[in-house]
């Protein structure tokens, strides 16, 4: 019952000492004088009621009732300059009254003038501080020649030397504990503005490290795009450029123009696709995952990568060893199946051959394409799936962006699998995806 009353006590000291509610340095400081001072005060009131002072013991009390006043001023009614300029300037009367009521020059008041010029300065800007030490200065100097030269005007209250000993170790002592006091109270509220800004500092990275990843997001989602869908349009404007050349018959244009139209509508279809993906991707929405055959998945990428592999007279072959059925990012391993085909496209010659066998086996998809292409070589190898923003030239000057390697790894990676490479200069490439099918048998 003690521990939790004294427990409460010290609760309740601690808030009135710290008002965390102001964030402002010179008002916590202020409170935190006020406080000081009231102990101070009362402390003072003790031991001149101990020397039989009466007349200081009353003047105590008074300024411990003048103090109250302030802190409800400062804490209740919010009127920090108001409290703080009553309470500096009616320091100095009742500074004089306790002069002429303590022994004058002999007693211990100018401890107690310091130790208000520090809570004053404390609080003050640094342009009032010529004002204040000035006033403080020309008080001690006025005061003690009053001392030194009428000190037979100021009532003798001490009996004996040893209450002269105590009344200044005591005045003294408690004048070093209110500067200590304040000092803490400076220091802590450093500490505090020192942890609120460490806080917002890492609040701010943070935002800054999103923004930047967002910014990234958005580079790829650029990169996606034009990779996806530049040859897909390439291939349009090629087969319009040839129906619009004059050199074919009725029927091959008739041909061209079915060709054409189913060309531009799964060309249009994957656009859909791929912009809905990125708003998901830019907005880091939750995974849009798609219960689906792999067939019926990649079937309408397939007939695109067809046109654009025949306009380059390539013979696209894909062999469907399996048709496992999938639970996954549906929109990342068309994006992974995507690159794949086009960069096996774009770097084998004109005749040339690309093969893609799929396999399930184990509730493990494995997707691999194969061309006999112009290879890479083993320096390129070695760094293959790193970022590497520059262009890229595909066997009949092709343009690339040289990020889609780089995405195909990390989406393949995002869906727990790996991506791997083996690749002889002048011979072909083979690109592997092995990733879970997401269903459990």
């Amino acid at each position: 019952m003690k521990k939790g009353f004294l427990a409460r006590l010290k609760r309740q000291g601690k808030k009135l000492f710290f008002w965390d509610q102001s964030p402002s340095l010179e008002i916590q400081v202020f409170n935190a004088t006020l406080v000081i001072l009231i102990v101070f005060v009362l402390f003072l009131a003790i031991i001149n009621l101990w020397l039989l002072n009466y007349s200081l013991v009353k003047l105590c009390v008074v300024v411990a009732v003048s103090l109250s006043i302030f802190i409800y001023l400062l804490r209740v009614k919010h009127a920090f300059k108001t409290a703080f300029y009553l309470a500096s300037f009616s320091t100095y009367p009742i500074l004089l009254f306790n002069f002429f009521h303590n022994d004058g020059i002999i007693g211990p008041t100018f401890y107690i003038l310091s130790l208000i010029h520090l809570l004053v300065l404390s609080i003050v800007k640094t342009k009032h501080y010529a004002f204040w030490s000035t006033l403080n200065v020309l008080y001690y100097f006025l005061l003690y020649c009053f001392g030194l030269y009428y000190g037979e005007l100021i009532p003798q209250n001490y009996n004996s030397q040893f209450e002269i000993l105590t009344d200044h170790l005591l005045t003294y002592s408690a004048s070093i504990l209110g500067i200590t006091m304040i000092m803490f109270a400076l220091k802590r509220f450093i500490s505090i503005q020192k942890r609120k800004v460490k806080e917002k500092t890492s609040a701010l990275l943070k935002i800054n490290k999103d923004l930047k990843q967002t910014n990234n997001q958005k580079d790829k989602i650029i990169a996606i795009i034009s990779h996806d869908l530049k040859n897909p349009l390439q291939s349009i404007i090629q087969t319009l450029e040839l129906i619009n050349s004059g050199d074919l018959t009725e029927e091959d244009i008739k041909y061209l123009r079915q060709e054409l139209l189913k060309t531009t509508k799964n060309t249009y279809k994957m656009m859909e696709d791929i912009l809905e993906w990125s708003s998901f991707e830019l907005k880091n929405a939750a995974k849009r995952e798609k219960k689906i055959h792999i067939k019926d998945l990649i079937e309408d990428t397939v007939e695109i990568l067809n046109v654009i592999a025949k306009q380059k007279s390539i013979d696209l072959e894909v062999n469907y060893h399996q048709n496992p059925l999938l639970n996954l990012e549906t929109d990342r391993l068309l994006l992974i199946f995507r690159n794949l085909v086009q960069n096996a496209i774009k770097f084998t010659l004109s005749g040339g051959h690309v093969m893609v066998d799929i396999y399930s086996q184990e509730e493990q998809l494995t997707l691999q394409i194969t061309d006999n292409g112009v290879g890479i070589s083993p320096k390129r190898l070695e760094t293959i799936f790193e970022q590497d923003i520059k262009s890229t030239y595909g066997t009949e000057q092709e343009k690339g962006t040289g990020m889609g390697l780089h995405m195909c790894f990390q989406s393949a990676h995002m869906l727990s699998g790996k991506l791997e490479v083996e690749s002889k200069e002048g011979e072909g490439s083979t690109f592997k995806l092995v990733i879970p099918t997401g269903i459990n048998t």
